[in-house]
């Protein structure tokens, strides 16, 4: 039987791993790398910007995790554009509020309007991945204006999305997800929630097989956020923008990981309501089409920041 992704969590979803390769290809890019602090919002934001050209920002999943997956796998794209990686509020670096409940769609939204204003951009390239592209979404239909492009990867408008039938994997790894999506109780500590990842992310990967070192890489890195976890797993229990979809205008590039966990793309619905969308697929992907296929992904965002810019 197939878990629908609303049936399993009742809520949110997904993110993260990092990799390890492809750091000889990104040296020159890092040379111009600046990181600091942003205040948006009354709340410091952590931020990293490298490369020069169009302001590419990229917003990352968990939610309850940071920055650190996206890196150094999309460093490479440093060479035609400006990325923009940063934590959301409550997660990595970035100010953790004294009240979690102050992290709505609509806050975490207005906090990337605001550090994009901050940093002096004007209009701008959103990479939404994963839970992240809940976020752009509600991003776009917000501030339509400060739109270049959208990119929407291995995400979703709608929690309707099955699990991947067979699971594959490992049973202890199957129990971990379970208690990944069992509620605050089973995720109430940062420690429970890195616990419970780390044993459940390889299902993340195409045939639950993620490539070598990369999970040791990226859970080395990561801050997690069980509390900013949990919220935004309530902040999904109504979460549906597929009606909205026609009114957006900003140009749009849909991709999904062909062997994905999540089968968003089995009932495809962004790149089908969205006015001109691109849709792609990752034929050796998961959940991480960064990762697992670095350099068709550099390509394939190359390609569309070149094609904003005819």
């Amino acid at each position: 039987m197939q878990m629908t992704r609303r049936g399993l969590l009742r809520a949110g979803a997904a993110v993260t791993a990092a990799v390890v390769a492809g750091r000889a290809d990104t040296a020159a890019a890092a040379a111009a790398e600046t990181a600091g602090f942003a205040t948006v919002n009354k709340q410091k934001l952590y931020y990293v910007t490298l490369g020069h050209g169009m302001p590419v920002i990229f917003m990352h999943g968990g939610l309850g995790f940071d920055h650190e997956y996206f890196r150094p796998f999309v460093d490479a794209l440093a060479d035609t554009a400006q990325i923009v990686y940063y934590d959301h509020l409550g997660h990595g670096k970035s100010d953790r509020p004294s009240n979690f409940a102050d992290l709505t769609l609509e806050r975490l939204s207005s906090d990337c309007d605001a550090l994009a204003t901050t940093l002096g951009f004007d209009k701008f390239v959103l990479v939404g991945h994963s839970y992240g592209g809940f976020i752009a979404l509600d991003f776009a239909f917000r501030f339509p204006n400060r739109l270049a492009g959208l990119v929407l990867s291995c995400t979703a408008p709608d929690l309707t999305s099955k699990l991947r039938d067979p699971l594959g994997g490992a049973p202890d790894q199957a129990e971990a997800l379970k208690r990944l999506f069992a509620g605050p109780a089973a995720n109430a500590t940062d420690q429970a929630l890195r616990a419970n990842w780390t044993a459940a992310v390889p299902l993340y990967y195409n045939k639950a097989t993620p490539p070598a070192g990369v999970l040791t890489d990226v859970d080395s890195r990561t801050i997690y956020s069980a509390a900013g976890f949990n919220r935004g797993n309530e902040l999904l229990a109504s979460y549906d923008f597929v009606s909205k979809l026609p009114t957006l205008k900003a140009p749009t590039a849909v991709h999904y990981g062909a062997g994905d966990i999540w089968r968003f793309g089995d009932n495809e619905k962004l790149a089908k309501n969205i006015p001109g969308a691109t849709l792609k697929y990752f034929a050796s992907s998961g959940h991480w089409p960064f990762q697992e296929e670095q350099a068709e992904y550099v390509y394939y965002m190359r390609a569309f920041v070149a094609s904003l810019q005819r």
